[in-house]
């Protein structure tokens, strides 16, 4: 896996609209040759909120 910045796709990403999660985001990503390859079991996700 590599860690350029170059590499990553963003497959999604969710800005929640539930109450008291005003300031949450969801992303979900893959790295570019594992897209190529169709290796979906590879993804990662990152979440951030800020209350």
């Amino acid at each position: 896996m590599s860690g350029a910045v170059a590499d990553g796709v963003l497959l999604a990403h969710w800005k929640a609209d539930i109450s008291d999660r005003e300031g949450a985001d969801v992303q979900w990503g893959i790295q570019r040759g594992d897209l190529e390859a169709r290796r979906f079991d590879r993804t990662f996700s990152t979440a951030y909120g800020n209350p």
